[in-house]
């Protein structure tokens, strides 16, 4: 294959004319730094000539490239906290493109200190407001619901909130779970939970770094309202070789752990033409109860649950300027329940997942141009049986059965050029063009209630700029264009963001941009547990979602790497949809009404990343209300509850994150969540009314509710402390970790619903609880 021939066909697709200018007096340099121990990348080093102001950052790949440089000699010298300096002399020939690959050594200091310079590094180079970018250590030293969460760590920081402890959706500024752009290595992932959201589906070590964008983010993200989560996998260690000593395929590293949830595992190594990683995860509640129900009377249990889940990821380096990577992330979850007894009985099956494959070009045919072109496929699916046996005494045994099947298929071709221009100008444009193929079908009794199957497509292409004004100014202006099957129209989505260095270590950060999102579920923010995610497309009466970000603050830097930012943001929502509580189930037009709402609030965020003692402090005051005339009467009442504040909205929240290393082998650490409870209607009595399957003798034999204001009423504060400790050690040749956590430690009774009591006067509401104190371990080795 013609390597040039496939990047000019790229290039000229993003519809970007780009017209080779001569270098005349300068050249330019560039290439990748890696890990010498391990082959994997190095993220935001410094790379300088010395004795001049040129230089570079790397990226996420760890390539860097220096541009407009004189012709003449020069030390160049990479730098990252915890490696050893890289050092070496070259001479560079007036319109060279230099290739320059380093690999540095890692420091015999402590390992926190390698996040250190990137987080310097970002602070410098990136303009994108509100982001955090989570390593794979803070993931590990943050208390989870028994094993480590990159979403449960993303919950403790001061943009999202949780909806309940057996959630671990994100809510990003009152934003629904659904506005979230969720990418694995660059590919979208639907539903990244198991059971119903208590935990997510990525395996937090194989992870190299996760950046989460609460908002403001620049035109490469379209198709999303709130957030983005962009997680990058670790690429498997190319040096190491444990088994074969083989060029052709070994095993450099691997890793397990057992834990009262799961246990896991993560392999990676060389091959003759890259590396290789695989991480999977499998619980095993499910095993445990055949064992105890087989041992103890010979049967199978009536109910089992278990979920797997796998990530690999394979790199192959065709030449020194084309790296093609083939992954795929597959998980399922699987429940059963089965009961019978002499009169009647019920058989229940669900089982739901993701699946994910990807092929991703990187190619850099020039020290100016850095290419990513992928190709993907993405399944989301959920099977819902369930059948009811009865015993009639005239015609015996009568079973019902109803069954439903979601099924979502997204095939995406996407494109990523970034176009290094000059010292001042990045220029990143690109495309994206996806088909969804989204089918539901609802069955009882063997009669079609429901069978629809659309398949919208969505094109996109966007264009942005980071221009370097002065060393103290950056502005990232941009926008996207996107052209939606089901509406005859084109969607223009500008965006900009600036950063201004008020003081070496003091910036002033703004963005505003307006956003759209094609596609959206049918899930109400009140829901306790969610087990399905009913993805559906915009319906061609309505406009897209649609809304808008204003965004600014601070960030400062303090010694001893301690970081402060503060902002504000006003999200208000131009198009926003919810279910039509008065649809007409023979309509299909009806199934939702348009409506409005705001978001506003403020974040104050306190970090620390290096030494023993590291984490952060977060606080943030948010508000989101919506607007929603559900009677369609042309106005919109308080009393009706189509102006309210939704069950997302937690005015205070205060999150505490801390790790202490109280030596080489022992580390504790705590989280402290509080927050604001969240808003209910308060039902103020109960009336008998007629219903659609009352008794023909007591027409009247249904109670029901009679609501108040629509969440005027809040549960009690929610509070809870977590604790671990780890210890490290080594047994029989391998590294190994012993890890205790309480989540809960002091059994504080929040709050997860209530309901009213029938029959009661004064009406008497009975709350039950999220979770209780509890306890748990897990032992991790390493090879």
């Amino acid at each position: 294959m013609n390597w040039k021939k496939l990047q000019t066909s790229i290039f000229l697709i993003c519809l970007l004319p780009v017209v080779s200018a001569s270098a005349g007096e300068t050249g330019q340099i560039s290439g990748y730094l890696r890990n010498s121990a391990t082959g994997e990348p190095i993220m935001y080093a410094n790379v300088v000539l010395t004795g001049t102001y040129l230089g570079a950052a790397s990226d996420v790949h760890g390539y860097y490239v220096i541009l407009n440089v004189p012709a003449g000699e020069y030390t160049i010298k990479a730098m990252m906290m915890g490696y050893d300096s890289f050092e070496k002399t070259i001479t560079l020939s007036a319109g060279e493109d230099l290739r320059l690959d380093m690999e540095l050594s890692i420091k015999a200091i402590q390992g926190e200190a390698v996040e250190v310079t990137a987080e310097r590094t970002r602070f410098e180079e990136k303009v994108e407001i509100s982001r955090m970018n989570i390593s794979m250590k803070e993931i590990v030293n943050t208390p989870a619901m028994i094993e480590a969460d990159l979403f449960r760590t993303l919950q403790m920081t001061p943009s999202v909130t949780a909806k309940n402890d057996f959630s671990s959706a994100l809510i990003v500024r009152g934003g629904g779970s659904d506005e979230n752009l969720i990418l694995l290595d660059g590919i979208e992932v639907y539903n990244p939970y198991h059971l119903g959201g208590v935990f997510s589906t990525f395996n937090a070590e194989a992870i190299a770094d996760a950046e989460f964008l609460a908002g403001g983010y620049s035109a490469k993200y379209g198709n999303r309202n709130s957030a983005v989560l962009d997680i990058t996998s670790r690429e498997g260690n190319s040096r190491r070789k444990l088994l074969f000593n083989s060029d052709n395929f070994d095993l450099g590293g691997l890793k397990a752990e057992i834990s009262l949830l799961s246990s896991k595992v993560l392999a990676e190594g060389p091959h003759k033409r890259g590396t290789w990683m695989f991480a999977a995860r499998r619980t095993y509640y499910d095993q445990l109860a055949k064992l105890y129900y087989r041992s103890k009377d010979g049967e199978d249990p009536p109910a089992s649950y278990y979920f797997w889940d796998s990530h690999w990821k394979v790199f192959f380096d065709l030449n020194e300027r084309n790296r093609l990577t083939v992954a795929g992330y597959y998980g399922r979850d699987y429940l059963y329940f089965d009961y019978e007894d002499e009169e009647a009985g019920f058989n229940l099956n669900m089982d739901w997942g993701n699946y994910t494959t990807s092929a991703q070009l990187r190619s850099v045919p020039s020290s100016k141009f850095h290419s990513l072109f992928s190709v993907a496929r993405t399944v989301y699916d959920w099977d819902f049986g369930l059948s009811f046996t009865e015993i009639d005494s005239s015609v015996g045994k009568i079973t019902t059965n109803i069954s439903e099947k979601v099924d979502l298929q997204d095939w995406t071709v996407k494109e990523q050029l970034n176009w290094f221009v000059s010292n001042g100008h990045t220029l990143t444009t690109g495309f994206e063009f996806k088909i969804l193929q989204m089918d539901i079908n609802q069955e009882i009794a063997n009669i079609d209630f429901l069978d629809r199957s659309q398949s919208p497509f969505i094109l996109s292409a966007y264009l942005q700029d980071k221009w370097k004004v002065s060393n103290l100014l950056n502005i990232q202006p941009g926008f996207r264009i996107s052209k939606y099957e089901l509406h005859n129209k084109l969607y223009f989505e500008p965006r900009l963001g600036f950063k201004y260095l008020l003081t070496e270590n003091l910036a002033l950060k703004g963005s505003w941009g307006i956003y759209k999102q094609y596609i959206f579920t049918n899930t109400s923010d009140e829901e306790i547990i969610n087990f399905v995610d009913f993805w559906l497309p915009v319906p061609k009466e309505f406009g897209a979602q649609s809304c808008q970000h204003f965004i600014t603050g601070v960030e400062q830097r303090f010694a001893n790497n301690i970081f402060a930012s503060f902002e504000a943001y006003y999200k208000p929502y131009d198009t926003m949809l919810e279910v039509n509580p008065n649809n007409d189930p023979a309509t299909d037009e009806d199934d939702y009404v348009a409506g409005t709402g705001k978001a506003w609030g403020v974040e104050i965020l306190l970090k620390k990343t290096q030494g023993k003692f590291s984490g952060w402090l977060g606080y943030s005051y948010s508000r989101i209300r919506k607007e929603i005339d559900f009677n369609s009467d042309g106005k919109l009442s308080k009393d009706e509850g189509e102006i309210y504040y939704t069950h997302n909205d937690i005015p205070h929240s205060f999150n505490a994150v801390m790790s202490y290393k109280l030596s080489e082998k022992r580390t504790v650490g705590m989280t402290i969540s509080y927050s604001s409870g969240q808003p209910f209607t308060v039902n103020e009595g109960m009336v008998y009314a007629g219903t659609d399957f009352a008794s023909p003798i007591y027409p009247y034999s249904g109670l029901r509710n009679i609501p108040g204001e629509k969440n005027a009423a809040r549960y009690p504060a929610y509070f809870r402390i977590d604790l671990n400790y780890a210890r490290s050690f080594r047994m029989f040749g391998f590294d190994g970790k012993f890890k205790f956590q309480i989540i809960n430690a002091t059994n504080h009774f929040n709050v997860l619903f209530a309901q009213t009591v029938p029959n009661t006067n004064p009406t008497k509401i009975t709350a039950f609880s999220m979770f209780p104190i509890i306890p748990s371990f897990g032992l991790e080795f390493q090879l």
